[in-house]
C-alpha cells in the first residue's frame, strides 16, 4: 500500500465520521425554553379630593423574588429559601 492510498482511506473515514456526527446532531430534539411568568404587578388608583378637586394618583409596584423552589435540595437537605422549623431549632440547642 502506498502512502497516497492510506491518506485517501484516512480522509474518507474522517469525512464519514463527520457526516454521522452532523446527522445525529440534527436528529436530537431541541429543548424549548419556557417563558417565565412575570414576577411583578402594577396597580394604580386615582383619588379626587372632594374639597379642593385635586387629583392624586397612587401607584404600587410589587416585585416578587423566588431564589429557589421550596422542598428538598439536590442532596436531600432543605433549600435555603425554606427557613428551619421551630422544632429543628429547639433540637439543635
Amino acid at each position: 500500500m502506498n502512502l497516497k492510498l492510506l491518506g485517501c482511506i484516512a480522509m474518507g473515514v474522517f469525512v464519514v465520521h463527520l457526516g454521522v456526527i452532523m446527522l445525529l446532531s440534527h436528529l436530537r430534539p431541541r429543548v424549548s425554553t419556557r417563558v417565565p411568568e412575570p414576577n411583578f404587578k402594577v396597580r394604580s388608583q386615582t383619588v379626587v379630593d372632594p374639597d379642593s378637586g385635586e387629583t392624586t394618583v397612587y401607584r404600587e409596584i410589587t416585585v416578587t423574588t423566588r431564589l429557589a423552589e421550596p422542598g428538598p435540595g439536590p442532596r436531600g437537605e432543605s433549600s435555603p429559601a425554606e427557613p428551619p422549623s421551630d422544632a429543628a431549632l429547639s433540637a439543635a440547642k
